[in-house]
C-alpha cells in the first residue's frame, strides 16, 4: 500500500540506506510463473527520490540465467530504467544519469575520488557528445576509455554518404 511504502522509504532515508535497482534482472525474473496479468516491476525510483533515498542503478548479472541480456553498460541500464520507470522529462533523465555516475560513486564509497577535477582518479569514459542532458537518450559512442590516466580503448565510428 502507498502509505506502507512511504513509511518504508522514509525509514530507508533516515537510516542512510541506498537502493540500487536492477531493472534488467527485475524485468526478466518478475512474474515468471504468472499465467495471466504477468507482473513486470521495477523499483519505484521516483518515490525513492521523493523520500530522499540515495539510489543508483546497475546490473548484477550479465548473460546468465538471471539476466540473459546486456553488455554491462551503465548507460544501457540507465535508459532501460528511464523507459520502465516512467522517468522521461529532462529533469528525470538528468537524475537517471546521476544514478549511474555520481550517485553510483556515493553508493560504492568512492565519491571522494570521483569526478573530473584535480586529485580525482583518472579512470573515466569520454563520450562522443557535447550535450550532457542528452546522454541517456542519444547513447553516444564511448570515444575513449581512460584507466590510471592512460587511454586503454577508443572507438572510432565512420559514416559514409553513398548518395550524392
Amino acid at each position: 500500500e502507498p502509505a506502507d511504502r512511504a513509511r518504508a522509504m522514509a525509514a530507508l532515508a533516515d537510516a542512510g540506506v541506498a537502493v540500487v535497482p536492477l531493472p534488467a534482472t527485475d524485468l526478466h525474473l518478475g512474474g515468471r510463473r504468472d499465467t495471466r496479468a504477468v507482473r513486470r516491476g521495477v523499483a519505484p525510483v521516483r518515490e525513492l527520490w521523493d523520500h530522499g533515498v540515495l539510489a543508483a542503478c546497475s546490473s548484477n548479472n550479465i548473460r546468465n540465467a538471471f539476466t540473459p541480456f546486456g553488455r554491462a553498460d551503465p548507460l544501457d541500464t540507465a535508459l532501460l530504467l528511464a523507459q520502465t520507470g516512467h522517468l522521461s522529462g529532462p529533469d528525470d533523465l538528468h537524475r537517471v544519469l546521476r544514478m549511474v555516475t555520481h550517485d553510483a560513486a556515493r553508493v560504492v564509497g568512492v565519491a571522494d575520488d570521483y569526478g573530473v577535477r584535480p586529485g580525482a582518479r583518472a579512470d573515466l569514459v569520454v563520450l562522443d557528445t557535447q550535450v550532457y542532458d542528452d546522454i541517456v537518450l542519444d547513447r553516444p559512442e564511448r570515444a575513449h576509455v581512460v584507466k590510471a590516466g592512460k587511454v586503454v580503448a577508443r572507438t572510432v565510428r565512420t559514416s559514409e554518404l553513398l548518395v550524392h
